[in-house]
């Protein structure tokens, strides 16, 4: 997804209400593939799940990328 305008929704440990929302209008943002170490909010994190929606009303695609600290 480089280069395309994506929202990306990063989950931590399945809290659902841990989500944060990250916009990347110009597609900048390297997205994580399952097995990847990221770091967020001064932490490692491994990202062990990740889901794209895609919309057909136009809108920009959502990733949904679920990461752990357990690893």
């Amino acid at each position: 997804m480089k280069g395309q305008a994506k929202q990306i929704v990063y989950r931590y440990n399945g809290d659902v209400s841990s989500e944060e929302v990250v916009v990347d209008y110009e597609g900048d943002i390297p997205t994580p593939k399952v097995g990847d170490i990221i770091e967020r909010n001064k932490k490692a994190w491994k990202a062990v799940h990740r889901i794209v929606e895609s919309s057909n009303s136009g809108a920009i695609p959502v990733l949904r990328v679920f990461l752990t600290d357990q690893f």
